[in-house]
């Protein structure tokens, strides 16, 4: 990956400023793409649908301790 980014880097800084903010725009589209992917991902795995409900049901009940992991909560 890392020499894929390096090449990326080298032809972006090779572009004209109007091709370099269409490059830009392509990956920021890329990049959302990728986002809803992972969305769609976890919204179809009942498992994780599951887990999500029930953290948002304990975050209604003010259960913070039953979701939220110790070492979130206290910045380990």
């Amino acid at each position: 990956m890392e020499n894929s980014l390096s090449r990326a880097s080298g032809l972006l800084q090779k572009l004209s400023g109007e091709n370099l903010c269409l490059a830009v725009s392509l990956l920021e589209l890329l990049a959302l793409k990728e986002e809803m992917e992972a969305t769609a991902e976890i919204s179809t795995d009942p498992d994780l649908v599951g887990q999500l409900n029930g953290a948002r049901h304990s975050r209604q009940l003010g259960n913070y301790d039953d979701y939220c992991p110790w070492e979130a909560r206290h910045g380990l």
